[in-house]
């Protein structure tokens, strides 16, 4: 995942970076963070990176923020904005081109945490789409993160597994523009080649995680308190 921050305080833009990744270290989700502390910086480098969220500043270069969100936007529409001031009066001014959420300074560690929390759970809910090539069909296939059950590694090859049982192999370089988008949305990592989707495990015990259709994979020790963890976070927001 890719999020950027803009802000022309120097120590509000590296505490914003800070607090981005010791949230997405504690979740164990691959990310990439780009700061500037001025609004021409932040829309050149959309020639560059796309961005899923982008934390900007209202009253930056006296009172842009909103100027800069837009052009964001208009570069990288599926980019979604939280933005960031010390006047609770902006707050609707900041709704009216579709903010994601607010944060007011000096910034609460706990509401900052609720805020990545709701970002995540947003993203999570996106059934994006990924295009990749098949070996067999010598042809591309467009996968969507719903329907896909597991995916495995076997040394130069990678299997996507789908919902509908269906199998298709692909190249193992695919793995790596998989794993990060499927790593932030409810899939998780039970050993060094199986990647599950959360929708379909059943069970995850200190051994094995058992999906519903009766697959078991065994899981690896490194990766099972975090695991858990996630599975219990996964199951909690389902029962809400």
């Amino acid at each position: 995942m890719n999020i950027v921050v803009c802000d022309d305080q120097l120590d509000y833009l590296n505490l914003i970076e800070k607090k981005i990744v010791q949230c997405f270290d504690e979740k164990e989700i691959p990310l990439n963070t780009y700061t500037y502390s001025n609004i021409k910086d932040l829309i050149d480098s959309v020639k560059k990176h796309s961005y899923q969220f982008a934390f900007i500043e209202m009253n930056i270069e006296n009172g842009k923020g909103v100027e800069a969100a837009q052009l964001l936007r208009k570069a990288n529409p599926a980019c979604r904005v939280i933005f960031i001031s010390d006047k609770y009066r902006q707050v609707q001014e900041a709704f009216q081109v579709h903010a994601l959420e607010y944060l007011l300074k000096p910034i609460d560690t706990n509401k900052f945490k609720d805020v990545m929390n709701y970002a995540l759970d947003w993203y999570r809910s996106q059934n994006i789409k990924f295009v990749v090539p098949i070996r067999d069909i010598a042809r591309k296939r467009v996968f969507s993160v719903d329907e896909i059950k597991y995916v495995e590694t076997y040394y130069n090859d990678l299997e996507i597994v789908t919902v509908n049982e269906e199998h298709f192999m692909t190249h193992v370089k695919n793995r790596y523009k998989l794993r990060p988008a499927l790593r932030v949305r409810w899939f998780i990592q039970v050993n060094q080649s199986v990647l599950i989707n959360m929708k379909c495990l059943d069970f995850l015990t200190d051994r094995n995680a058992i999906l519903k259709t009766r697959e078991v994979f065994s899981t690896s020790k490194g990766m099972l308190i975090q695991n858990h963890l996630e599975f219990e976070e996964f199951l909690r927001k389902q029962r809400k």
